[in-house]
């Protein structure tokens, strides 16, 4: 590496680290802010704080109703991840191996089911003639539907890079049908369906707009809900709000952190195998 390149990359290093600040800057504004008190919280800056108030957490979870809207968000995106997998496992590996004009044609269409946008009073119609608007059923129906086409799209694309000998060979060994699927391409799947599951499940943990047009009652909040609800009651005590976006944030911050290595694995293979 000759002096002008090394000087570009310390330049390109340099500007990555300016714009990274972006994003740390507001970050340990909130960490930092969640552990002062009201009046020091307001300044909204990143000086260390006077005293260390753990207290404010204590407070976030007696006041937020955290362990009831935690619940209620494991219960959502867990089932979701299910959902998902399942169906999106099954439609993939049908499209892959009739190769029918009809399956081709699914499989273009699941590019509109990527674009097309959340329709919030159609949807809402939808629920009510199902008996379910305004449950926790409905926000996962809905949740399933808007991930699926992607989730499909990612899991074809890894299926075509598995050979056909693998179905052959079950079948001269009597493997057929769902039989053929469960013991012999499910296995396969894991490294794909790890990164699936960890982007769904992030994606429905993190979603806030939907909630606000399918919940009726607090009682069925999710934790970005409970963060929106918590700000209108606090939205003057800036240590209790930011305390209590830590505590939202931070499950799904720890598990992007140790499934990091899946999801790039994952969606490298996708890419590559298509």
């Amino acid at each position: 590496m000759n002096h002008a390149e090394k000087k570009k990359n310390a330049l390109f290093g340099a500007l990555l680290w300016i714009l990274s600040l972006i994003i740390i800057y507001p970050l340990l504004m909130v960490i930092l802010a969640s552990f002062k008190e009201k009046r020091e919280a307001g300044s909204l800056n990143i000086t260390l704080p006077r005293a260390w108030l753990w207290e404010n957490y204590l407070e976030v979870f007696e006041r937020g109703d955290i362990l009831r809207c935690l619940f209620n968000s494991v219960f959502v995106s867990v089932i979701t991840v299910i959902i998902v997998i399942a169906t999106a496992s099954l439609l993939s590996y049908a499209i892959v191996r009739r190769d029918t004009p009809v399956c081709r044609l699914i499989d273009k269409l699941l590019t509109f089911g990527i674009i097309a946008p959340f329709a919030a009073m159609p949807t809402m119609q939808l629920l009510q003639l199902m008996g379910i608007y305004g449950s926790l059923w409905g926000m996962i129906f809905v949740y399933s539907a808007l991930y699926l086409p992607f989730s499909a799209m990612m899991i074809t694309s890894y299926i075509k890079g598995l050979p056909k000998d693998l179905d052959e060979a079950a079948v001269i060994d009597g493997a057929t049908g769902m039989g053929l699927f469960v013991r012999i391409i499910v296995p396969l799947l894991k490294p794909i369906a790890a990164t699936v599951m960890i982007l769904v499940f992030m994606w429905s943990w993190n979603e806030l707009q939907i909630p606000m047009y399918l919940l009726k009652s607090s009682a069925q909040y999710t934790l970005p809900m409970s963060v929106y609800s918590f700000y209108g009651a606090f939205s003057t005590s800036w240590n209790l709000v930011c305390a209590d976006v830590i505590v939202v944030s931070l499950p799904v911050i720890l598990l992007y952190a140790f499934a990091q290595k899946y999801v790039i694995s994952g969606m490298t293979a996708g890419a590559v195998k298509m």
